[in-house]
């Protein structure tokens, strides 16, 4: 074998120089080793993060202790669990885009709730410059860059492709959902083939301190001895929220868990206020409004008018104008004789109705703020409305909306915060932007789905608002909207919560319907406004058992804070 070559010493080159016409090389393995290490002892080590300088985003002195933390002492392989709204995702996009700039990661999976997909998608692609597709049923599941949801990644199709790869970083988030070792989620996790690691969730423990090991043993198998050794040990029989040896345990989660909590950080987040306005709808809209009621109770829909239908009647309670197109589309389809002559009427109906007591609505509002302020409304018909309302009152509005290009939609954020005083967007508007130099939104009408509404208020009230922020929710009176809106307000009393929390609320609803498929079921098997009533009374009720168990949850939180003071 052929002596080492010194390079750069008194005589090297000539060495250099007769080693080479000896050919005498050294192995190319050798050669690419050489190069990696020179490489890597080039760049900073985990003192400096190389990757704060390129992204676009405000870090906070604990995002950045916390990222450090997870790849200094955690080797990439950590629980992030920040109370909600510290942001546990850019501590997470912090982390990843340190590893991927220093080599130390290529391939990296995010694990996610399926509505929280696309949320991610944007946050790492506007942060972090970062490209992740979504991964599909049809997909392939070999790209670099991958976000999914768990509950279609773990498939059984799906996870045999993604455990036939090695992954260099995993990112679970809401990964309390893995408390369950027991669980299909689990084990599908589990059997992931990964160097680095992040669980995210403000809330690791629910129940009981074994959940804690079902997370950390996800992370750092054997750190907590085995499941029998840990329950001995660190399980009070009493009280299975109250750990015992309380000290010990302390020191073996702060190798594993970073937890930040808001009264310990510098972040200060401003108050919010929510307002309900609810809207006398004119003569004209209650007459569209009864009478497409009625028309879809007395449908028999199948699976496909189904969905229609629903929009239709959240279309109806937004404005004559959001109805219509949907009214024209079903009368020029497959509809004849007597249904024919209803969705006609019906139409005629919306044509008369062609204005909107909730546009009035908020024209006065806008008028009285004197201020930026953004209109969320689900439907393009009822944004024009709006838009055109504002406009002729002398309020200079822009409409944001998901036919704008890339480029569109950055101007007209851009002309908003200089140039104009309200933005009219549809719900492309409630992802992934930040608009927290507005302090004022109006939901002008609510989606079915409450965690929609949870993200358009994450717009503004988040990290870097100053002021305070002001909710106004419309809601036209004695309709189904109206109704939602006391189910938000005064049983889920989401407009109190903090952005992150209303997930924990809905999670703790028994059964495995969404908030919104049990709406939808509630509204289709009702016959008559009072048996609607009757039925989501009876729906609220189910809601105060969850907000029981949310509650005892927070509990839980008081005491894994505690063990990080």
């Amino acid at each position: 074998m052929a002596e080492p070559v010194v390079l750069f010493d008194e005589g090297a080159y000539e060495r250099l120089l007769q080693g080479m016409k000896r050919e005498r090389f050294e192995p190319t393995e050798w050669l690419r080793l050489r190069v990696e290490a020179e490489r890597l002892a080039l760049s900073p080590g985990f003192e400096q993060l190389i990757s704060l300088e390129g992204n676009r985003i405000e870090e906070y002195p604990h995002q950045i202790e916390a990222a450090l933390t997870a790849l200094r002492r955690m080797r990439g392989r950590a629980i992030l669990a920040d109370e909600v709204g510290l942001g546990k995702t850019i501590e997470a996009g912090i982390v990843m885009k340190e590893l991927l700039m220093r080599g130390l990661a290529r391939k990296a999976l995010i694990l996610a709730p399926a509505s929280l997909t696309l949320q991610w998608q944007e946050e790492m692609a506007s942060k972090f410059d970062e490209e992740f597709a979504i991964g599909s049923s049809s997909g392939d599941w070999s790209g670099d860059r991958l976000i999914a949801s768990i509950d279609l990644a773990k498939r059984p199709e799906n996870a045999e492709k993604i455990h036939a790869q090695s992954f260099d970083l995993l990112v679970v988030d809401e990964a309390h959902r893995l408390r369950n070792r027991r669980s299909q989620a689990w084990g599908f996790v589990n059997r992931i083939r990964r160097k680095y690691m992040l669980l995210l969730t403000a809330t690791p423990v629910h129940n009981d301190l074994s959940e804690l090991y079902s997370l950390v043993t996800l992370l750092n198998p054997g750190l907590l001895k085995t499941y029998r050794a840990f329950r001995q040990r660190y399980v009070n029989p009493q009280n299975p929220l109250k750990p015992a040896n309380w000290a010990e345990l302390k020191g073996l989660l702060s190798e594993a868990m970073i937890r930040n909590r808001r009264a310990s950080v510098s972040v200060k987040f401003p108050p919010r206020t929510a307002y309900t306005y609810r809207v006398k709808l004119s003569p004209a809209e209650w007459s569209l409004y009864t009478a497409v009621t009625r028309f879809i109770r007395e449908e028999k829909p199948s699976a496909t008018d189904l969905l229609t239908l629903s929009l239709l009647q959240r279309e109806v309670c937004s404005s004559p104008a959001a109805a219509l197109g949907t009214l024209d589309k079903l009368a020029q389809g497959r509809a004849s004789g007597e249904r024919l002559e209803r969705l006609q009427e019906l139409s005629g109906l919306a044509r008369v109705a062609a204005s909107a007591a909730k546009v009035e609505a908020v024209c006065k509002i806008v008028e009285k703020a004197q201020d930026k302020v953004i209109v969320f409304t689900e439907f393009s018909a009822s944004q024009r409305l709006i838009a055109g309302a504002l406009r002729a009152g002398g309020v200079r509005a822009v409409l944001y909306h998901g036919g704008l290009t890339p480029a569109e939609k950055n101007e007209a954020v851009r002309a908003f915060r200089e140039e104009r005083q309200a933005l009219v967007s549809t719900e492309s508007g409630g992802e992934g932007r930040n608009l927290q130099f507005c302090n004022v939104m109006i939901n002008y009408d609510l989606p079915w789905n409450p965690m929609l509404i949870e993200q358009r208020i994450g717009r503004i009230h988040r990290l870097g608002q100053k002021r305070e922020v002001f909710v106004f929710n419309l809601a036209a009176q004695n309709t189904i909207e109206s109704y939602i809106l006391d189910l938000l307000a005064n049983k889920i009393r989401m407009f109190e919560l903090v952005v992150g929390e209303l997930d924990l609320i809905l999670g703790n609803l028994e059964g495995k319907d969404t908030f919104e498929g049990i709406l939808r079921r509630v509204w289709l098997e009702s016959k008559t406004d009072e048996d609607m009533k009757k039925r989501l009374d009876a729906f609220g009720k189910e809601i105060d058992q969850a907000r029981d168990r949310f509650a005892r949850i927070k509990e839980a939180e008081v005491i894994v804070s505690g063990m990080f003071e």
